[in-house]
């Protein structure tokens, strides 16, 4: 008995390892460096709380349609559990899951939610361009 609780133990945490893995190497992660905000060029910004459902689900679909926007817009995370990511969050008095739109000078576009749908997400990010 103790010893299949040890082999299970085992192979979750390999499979556990792997998927970390293969999620930073396969998958470019955001950053949270929120200082390009008004730099001259449009930043999506994910307000993210590591923990729940909501973000990660949102940073999931970002994720589909990032490659497509990114030569002209910054995608980043407010992360909720960082100051800088509370403060941006209290700025603009958002939750985990919404998305900030900000033009090239760091003014707010549209403040919603993550679209479920890839169509309408790509129709929200190209209100930036």
């Amino acid at each position: 008995m103790a010893k299949s609780i040890k082999v299970l133990v085992f192979l979750v945490s390999v499979v556990f390892l792997g998927w970390l893995v293969l999620t930073y190497l396969v998958v470019k992660p955001f950053s949270t460096d929120l200082s390009v905000i008004g730099e001259g060029k449009p930043v999506v910004v994910l307000v993210h709380e590591s923990y729940m459902p909501a973000g990660m689900e949102a940073m999931e679909r970002l994720n589909q349609v990032r490659a497509v926007f990114e030569s002209d817009i910054k995608f980043r995370v407010a992360d909720l559990g960082t100051p800088d990511g509370k403060s941006f969050a209290a700025l603009h008095d958002v939750f985990d899951g919404a998305m900030v739109l900000l033009d090239a000078q760091g003014e707010p576009v549209r403040i919603t939610l993550v679209p479920e749908s890839i169509v309408s997400l790509k129709q929200e990010i190209e209100r930036l361009r």
